[in-house]
Parts: structure tokens; sequence; C-alpha cells
């Protein structure tokens, strides 16, 4: 009886939480979650075991998710299988970036009160398709669907930073490294170093090097893959953008465009 009680206790803590939660469909989604994310496949004793469920619980549920295509059985274990691809593809189709994103957008506006942006990679460009004005006096706009250089800017770099190594180098090969400002990447080389940075610090700063006085601080939004499907960025004028600012502003960055990536199936848990 004990045993049983014990077994019961992760579910109960949930449902002090939340008192509509059904249990099996609770802990069907609990199984789930750790095939994709701690084991990748294992047996009906070891997911009661590692889960704390009854093992008749697990049994029924496992049967059932295979019975629907999620679960696949191979030598007594049981792994996820692309079915769950399907239910997220139609959840995305339904919503585009903009769509995912406007209202985190407008979060981030009110935060930090300067001009946000979202855009995507084109070729060696960022178009920029939704904008969000600053409240300030004086702030920063654009049109949408305008580009930026990828290599002059907060969101190229933020997205350029995080693209597969075969992509990174057939992008950088393309791009023409103009000087806009006296601050602008000059060469691949000092691009590479500064993408480096990019992908430790997990944002991207552009020091008016497209635009003068004008600095901007943009970080990646991930899909389901973990690819960079996007980038959000606030831009300002230089006099508030000091480096202490930039930098908190890019720690606030990274928060909320992992808000947006989560909309997209990203899960940082899945590398």
């Amino acid at each position: 009886m004990t045993e049983q009680v014990n077994k019961q206790d992760d579910f109960e803590k949930d449902r002090e939480k939340n008192k509509y939660l059904i249990p099996n469909i609770a802990r069907a989604l609990r199984i789930m979650e750790h095939l994709a994310r701690k084991v990748r496949e294992a047996g009906i004793a070891e997911l009661a075991t590692e889960l704390n469920y009854p093992n008749n619980s697990v049994f029924r549920i496992i049967r059932s998710l295979e019975f629907y295509g999620y679960v696949e059985e191979h030598n007594r274990k049981y792994r996820l299988t692309p079915r769950l691809l399907y239910l997220g593809y139609a959840g995305m189709r339904n919503n585009g970036i903009t769509d995912n994103a406007i209202d985190i957008m407008q979060e981030l506006r009110d935060d930090v009160n300067e001009t946000v942006m979202i855009g995507k990679l084109l070729g060696n460009q960022v178009v920029i398709i939704e904008q969000l004005l600053s409240y300030q006096y004086i702030k920063f706009s654009t049109e949408i669907g305008a580009y930026v250089n990828i290599h002059a800017s907060a969101p190229g770099k933020a997205i350029l930073a995080f693209l597969p190594d075969n992509e990174k180098n057939k992008v950088l090969d393309q791009i023409v490294f103009t000087r806009y400002t006296n601050v602008t990447i000059p060469s691949k080389r000092e691009m590479l170093e500064e993408l480096s940075r990019v992908a430790s610090k997990g944002f991207a700063i552009d020091n008016g090097e497209q635009i003068p006085e004008i600095h901007c601080v943009g970080a990646p939004i991930f899909d389901y893959r973990h690819y960079p499907v996007a980038a959000i960025w606030v831009s300002g004028p230089a006099f508030r953008f000091c480096p202490e600012v930039q930098e908190r502003v890019g720690q606030k960055m990274k928060e909320y465009a992992l808000r947006i990536s989560y909309r997209f199936g990203f899960d940082p848990g899945l590398l």
C-alpha cells in the first residue's frame, strides 16, 4: 500500500496545482516527454520506476500510444515515432512567425521602451517582417519589408551565429563586407570571431555598424530542429545604449526570444 501511495506522489503534486488534470492523460504526456528528453527508449518497468508510476498504468498508456502510432516497440523497448511532428507542423502552419511573436514583442517593447523588430534571413540579408515602435519621443523606425545586412546588424549576426556550419560558410562566402561606418566588420575572419562571441553570449550587438548612432541588440528564434528561423531585436539611439544597457537588454532578449522559440517546438533539453 505504501508503494502505491508513493507512486502517485508526482501526479498528486501536479493535481494540487490544477484540480482538472486527468491522471492518464497527464501521465501519457510525461511519458512522451521522458522518452524525448531523457532516454530515447525504455521498457515499461523502466518507465514506471523512473517516473514513479504504477506498472499497470504505464502498460495501458504505452499500449494506447502504440495503437495510435505515437510510440513503437523494439526488443521490448519503446521509442517515440515521428507522428507527433504532424501535430507540430499543423500548429506551425496555422500560426506564422509574426502571429506567434506579436504579443511577446509588445511585452518586450513595454519592458525596454525601445523599437522592437522581428525578421527572417533571406539570402545574405535580413528582411524586417514586423516592428513595434518605442513610446520614446526620439525613436528608431523603418519600413516593413526593409532589409538589413547580415555583417552589420544584430539580427544578422544572431541568426548567422547559430546556423549549421555548412550554411554559415555559404552565406559568409556571399557577403561583400562593405564598410558603412568605421565600426563595420570588415572581413570574414573578423566576422567569424564576432560570431563565436555571439554564440557564447546568446545575443548580438550592433554598435552603429550600418546606421551611425543607431544601436541594436538581438537574439535568435529557434524552431523544433534548433534551427534559427528568425531574430528579434531592439533598436534605439546610441545615447540610450551604453555597454551596460546593452548587456542588460541582451539578457532580456534571450528570454523573450526563448519564449517565442517554445511556440515553434524548441526544447533546449533536446540537443
